[in-house]
């Protein structure tokens, strides 16, 4: 389901701009009669909390047990500031947004609650979720990628769709989806903070996911930079160009190249500033190779390369 031109506009504003403000004429789709609610005079509704369903689009997996401690003991001393936004189901309500409030609500044991009741597909569920999440800085890493990967893949749209929807830029989508290439043990460490986002993307310059996780352990075990983990990836892949090369030239016969490649070679390094290898066969035919260790790497390298008639994909 692609986005419509209004919703796009309204998308990355926040949960205000896309759902609006409470209306009586917005929700007169709804049958004012429910046993489960009742009207009240600021436009929003007082639900059962028994009535009220979980979100299976939250893309929030782990709340932590503190946090909720504290909310819950906020709404305790001052109620609740900021209404539940739930959307109609056959039987009860369905949360849309609000899902820590909720919780805490239910530890407290209250039996109704004020709520936002908005008719919202699941495509305006997804991302109101994530919206709500990432203003608040409530997702890891990980959590945000899947969100992101979630909507793309569930209702067909792209990467700049999704960065409209959410006030992002395309470029930070998909590097935000890239970390979903990790190994799992080593997006678990993400999620638990033991890898910062940086080590993250500095790992996916490896191309295998074992050198990956053994390099994650280092970094955890030694404590290592970004820095120190950006030369060991340089390390690892220009020892891996050079032994697949030797592996080719074994292949060829003697085993020599041209000598006036070497220095070639060194100018291509000053240039872009990153490995380069040239291999050449006997044939007049062969190919240059620039490694790139990050996504930022790569966005510097297309910039060299492809100058002003770059085009944004």
């Amino acid at each position: 389901m692609t986005p419509t031109p209004d919703k796009a506009k309204r998308l990355g504003r926040g949960l205000d701009a896309l759902i609006g403000p409470p209306s009586a004429g917005h929700s007169s789709s709804i049958r004012l009669s429910r046993e489960d609610a009742t009207t009240t005079r600021d436009g929003f509704r007082r639900i059962l909390v028994s009535a009220i369903a979980a979100n299976p689009l939250q893309p929030r997996k782990v709340f932590d047990a503190g946090e909720l401690a504290e909310l819950r003991a906020s709404i305790e001393a001052n109620g609740l500031l900021q209404p539940l936004l739930v959307r109609p189901r056959e039987s009860g309500y369905e949360l849309v947004a609000g899902e820590r409030r909720f919780r805490a609500i239910q530890q407290l044991g209250w039996k109704d609650v004020p709520a936002q009741v908005r008719d919202l597909d699941d495509q305006d569920v997804l991302t109101l979720a994530l919206i709500e999440n990432l203003q608040r800085s409530d997702l890891d890493p990980i959590e945000e990628a899947e969100g992101y990967q979630d909507l793309i893949s569930r209702f067909s749209l792209t990467q700049q769709q999704v960065a409209t929807a959410v006030g992002r830029e395309r470029s930070t989508i998909a590097n935000s989806i890239r970390l979903l290439g990790l190994p799992a043990a080593v997006r678990t460490m993400v999620r638990t903070g033991e890898l910062s986002l940086g080590h993250a993307r500095t790992l996916l310059g490896l191309t295998e996911q074992a050198e990956m996780v053994a390099m994650a352990r280092e970094i955890v075990a030694q404590g290592l930079t970004v820095r120190e983990v950006e030369r060991r990836v340089r390390h690892a892949n220009t020892a891996s160009s050079q032994g697949k090369h030797n592996r080719r030239a074994a292949k060829g016969g003697n085993g020599q190249r041209p000598v006036e490649l070497k220095p070639i070679e060194e100018q291509l390094r000053r240039r872009f500033q990153t490995d380069a290898v040239i291999t050449a066969s006997g044939s007049r035919r062969g190919d240059i190779r620039l490694s790139f260790y990050s996504a930022d790497d790569l966005e510097r390298l297309l910039d060299i390369l492809l100058g002003k008639d770059r085009e944004v994909i």
